[in-house]
């Protein structure tokens, strides 16, 4: 099992859609809105880095409004 961070940077106004939809999608454990640097964190988990790769690259960013992401892989 391979469980990440993702924090996310959005379009002007739209972080509540996006938490919305990310909260929906297989594989994300938790997504809160947060101040600061970047608008959203997700915490993400997957089977295998294959499929957090899936998950961040034709999930995450593939939702309209979502900016920049950066994927913090947990080591431990």
């Amino acid at each position: 099992m391979v469980r990440a961070y993702v924090t996310v940077t959005t379009v002007t106004e739209t972080s509540p859609d996006i938490v919305v939809e990310l909260r929906e999608l297989e594989g994300v454990k938790k997504a809160d809105i947060v101040a600061g640097r970047f608008d959203i964190i997700v915490e993400v988990e997957a089977d295998s880095h294959q499929d957090l790769l899936v998950l961040i690259t034709e999930k995450i960013q593939a939702i309209s409004g979502v900016g920049r992401t950066n994927t913090c892989i947990v080591l431990e």
